[in-house]
């Protein structure tokens, strides 16, 4: 056999378009962290409100209730009723802060879905070009093994998008090796 210049290796063009994916990836991994954190704070903070919305709902109850029976008293009765306005006005403060801290949660966990979604479209693209990557290493090293059998240089070997085209080429120099391995069979 002849030896001539090494077979160059085609380029790597994959690389690139994997290393993108991998730093849209890592970028958003990083938010989703902290979205993460966020989400936990806003949770916390959630539940806090959550039972001081609670406790006043408890005490404008008590409040409402002991308001009408205290007659004896216009003193007490006047406190019971200053008591029942602040109990009312801090369920309202505590109800409207329950329900924003609850939207903002909801934003939160909307953006974190998000970035999942798109994480899992990232890996699953980057899977598609690994895989498209070996099949054209394995599509680039069979030709090489039927040109090597063929006796035809690497340069001949040409790409083309006509595929039933190069299909055929292939079956011929399969055919090609075929023929030269029964040769050599019959020849020893």
């Amino acid at each position: 056999m002849k030896s001539g210049p090494a077979p160059k290796t085609p380029d790597d063009n994959y690389a690139q378009f994997i290393a993108q994916l991998d730093s849209a990836a890592k970028n958003l991994t990083l938010r989703q962290e902290s979205l993460s954190k966020s989400l936990d704070l806003v949770g916390l903070l959630y539940k806090q409100n959550e039972v001081g919305l609670r406790l006043w709902e408890e005490r404008r109850g008590k409040a409402g209730k002991l308001v009408p029976r205290e007659t004896k008293s216009p003193a007490k009765q006047k406190a019971l009723g200053e008591l029942l306005e602040v109990a009312v006005r801090m369920e309202s403060m505590f109800l409207n802060r329950t329900q924003r801290i609850a939207e903002k949660q909801a934003t939160i966990q909307s953006r974190c879905d998000e970035i999942k979604k798109s994480l899992l479209d990232l890996d699953r693209s980057k899977l598609k070009l690994e895989s498209s990557r070996m099949l054209s290493r394995e599509r680039e090293n069979l030709n090489r093994a039927i040109a090597a059998l063929a006796g035809t240089s690497q340069a001949a070997t040409v790409s083309t998008a006509d595929f039933g085209l190069r299909n055929d080429l292939n079956d011929a120099r399969r055919a090609i090796a075929m023929a030269e391995a029964l040769l050599e069979v019959k020849e020893n």
